[in-house]
């Protein structure tokens, strides 16, 4: 094992709302219960925040595509993060 704790059930929830979050598309009572949640879970908080950044980054690059080896890396980190999550 690489050390790394698994995510608790609550915040796997959380996490798949994130981008809703972010988009406005929460209902006021959802928005609280995830904003109430962050403030008090640091690694939720950190992965908004991070979450924000990698908004930001691809709102100031504008319609410029990805490059194909940035959209590969960022499709195997994000299978690792579900295959961690599984096991």
């Amino acid at each position: 094992m690489s050390g790394q704790r698994q995510t608790p059930a609550r915040c796997r929830a959380l996490l798949q709302e994130l981008s809703e979050y972010l988009d406005g598309d929460v209902t006021p009572a959802r928005c609280r219960v995830i904003e109430r949640h962050i403030t008090t879970c640091a690694r939720c908080g950190n992965t908004l925040g991070r979450l924000r950044q990698t908004l930001a980054a691809c709102r100031a690059t504008g319609k410029k595509p990805l490059p194909r080896d940035v959209k590969a890396r960022a499709a195997q980190r994000i299978r690792a993060l579900l295959q961690q999550d599984r096991s």
